[in-house]
């Protein structure tokens, strides 16, 4: 009797462990598919960062480009009441010996 309840007890555990492994086979794909979808959704967040810093950087880059062209600046000029003034020569000299 030792023989067939050994038997039986071998066929118990060659299911279990069968079933077990169908088991894994089912869920390691649906985990991958569950990662990647993760991924994915990562890395289009990270896009859509990488496009607003973008998009910030050219609009930074645009006013700058803007603020130093001699049209803004003389604007500005005009709007904070400071002339502008053609130094001669003579000037610079005057401006330098005043200076020491």
């Amino acid at each position: 009797m030792r023989t067939s309840e050994g038997k039986s007890k071998g066929k118990v555990f060659l299911i279990t462990v069968a079933m077990f492994a169908v088991g894994i086979c089912l869920v390691v794909p649906v985990w991958q598919s569950a990662v990647h979808t993760q991924l994915v959704a990562r890395i289009n967040g990270i896009q859509a960062k990488i496009s607003s810093y973008e998009r910030t950087r050219m609009t930074v880059q645009a006013d700058i480009a803007h603020r130093t062209t001699p049209e803004y600046l003389i604007e500005q000029a005009v709007h904070q009441n400071i002339n502008f003034a053609r130094i001669t020569d003579t000037t610079s000299v005057a401006l330098l010996q005043d200076n020491r």
